[in-house]
């Protein structure tokens, strides 16, 4: 599927909420979570999620690396 399918404007307010909480390091509205729209919560887990899962892929590619310099000298 063409990753421009999914940019439209559900995605793009996600992003922006995902972005600005990123960003300032607090939630959109006051209060805690349960005080949060329920979309919200559920696109910043989505998002947040997304973004742990590519870092996971980034540390196991960095020790394969590691290892393969350990190894093989490379």
């Amino acid at each position: 599927m063409d990753a421009a399918s999914y940019v439209n404007d559900d995605f793009r307010a996600a992003w922006e909420v995902f972005c600005m909480t990123e960003n300032l390091g607090c939630l959109p509205f006051a209060g805690g979570w349960a005080e949060q729209p329920a979309w919200i919560t559920t696109a910043l887990f989505a998002l947040k999620t997304e973004m742990w899962q590519a870092d996971e892929e980034d540390r196991a590619l960095k020790r394969r690396e590691e290892e393969d310099r350990r190894k093989y000298g490379r």
